[in-house]
């Protein structure tokens, strides 16, 4: 188990974050929403130990790792995707893959980059083309395959959608419930909360540093107060309650029940 609690960290100023709660069981999918600005990228570089905590803890199957430093973060089976993807250009794809398990020997690592190569086929005939050259769904999938590389008990993805297109970003999501079946914890930090929400166990809205609404991934996609305030309906339509009210109620009824909606439609494999 991933265990935060009680976490607040921040830069040079003040905290950013504020008394973080929240456990990643192994085998799970837990996705953190929320705007720009509001912590997610924070959460996940306190955990990879890359800015100090202030205070609170952060535990792997109960060892303590707060402030353990990036090294140890990863010898305890975390490990972090982050933002922009942050490939290596000039070096190859299987440089940048065999990074992932530089603390591994190369038998070992052999043998994980086949999986890594089952997962992202696209990758293995782009092995030696250097990185700088794949399209941007490509180096996603480069960068999810160097963190899998160290064989994570808990994979923390920051972002994997941002700029690709919707049938890479489909491609990649399919992807994450089947990690998940392999036993990896998948804590996923991403603004495209609808289908973020679809594929979470469990989910948490993350506003100023501070976790405002939990549940279930479907709990979060109904709630109306992810709708007004998380899917924009307020900046959209103004401040006026009484228009916010008839375009939150039009949004749910286009979503749908869960008998015919969208949720039907995810969980049949149809969306």
């Amino acid at each position: 188990m991933l265990e935060i609690k009680n976490l607040v960290s921040g830069y040079d100023g003040p905290d950013v974050l504020h008394g973080i709660d929240l456990e990643i069981a192994p085998g799970s999918l837990v996705a953190v929403i929320g705007a720009n600005g509001a912590g997610k990228s924070t959460l996940l570089r306190t955990l990879s130990s890359l800015i100090r905590t202030r205070s609170g803890s952060i535990s792997v199957d109960g060892k303590d790792l707060t402030n353990a430093g990036p090294s140890a973060i990863v010898a305890n089976g975390m490990s972090h995707v982050p933002e922009g993807r942050q490939v290596f250009a000039t070096m190859t794809v299987a440089e940048n893959l065999d990074l992932g398990a530089y603390r591994s020997s190369r038998s070992v690592s052999a043998q994980r980059l086949e999986k890594v190569l089952e997962i992202f086929p696209a990758l293995k005939e782009r092995l030696n083309n250097v990185a700088g050259s794949l399209s941007g769904g490509q180096q996603q999938m480069l960068a999810i395959g160097r963190g899998l590389m160290a064989e994570p008990k808990y994979l923390l993805l920051d972002e994997p959608s941002l700029g690709l297109a919707p049938i890479v970003v489909q491609t990649i999501f399919d992807i994450l419930p089947n990690l998940t079946k392999t036993g990896v914890g998948v804590l996923l930090i991403e603004q495209n909360g609808q289908i973020a929400l679809s594929i979470a166990d469990r989910a948490v809205l993350l506003e100023r540093g501070s976790i405002t609404l939990r549940g279930t991934g479907q709990e979060l996609l109904k709630n109306p107060e992810v709708i007004e305030r998380y899917l924009g309906v307020g900046n959209s339509i103004g401040a006026d309650p009484e228009k916010q009210k008839v375009m939150s109620v039009r949004i749910r009824t286009a979503l749908g029940s869960e008998e015919t909606g969208i949720f039907a439609k995810i969980n049949s494999g149809i969306a």
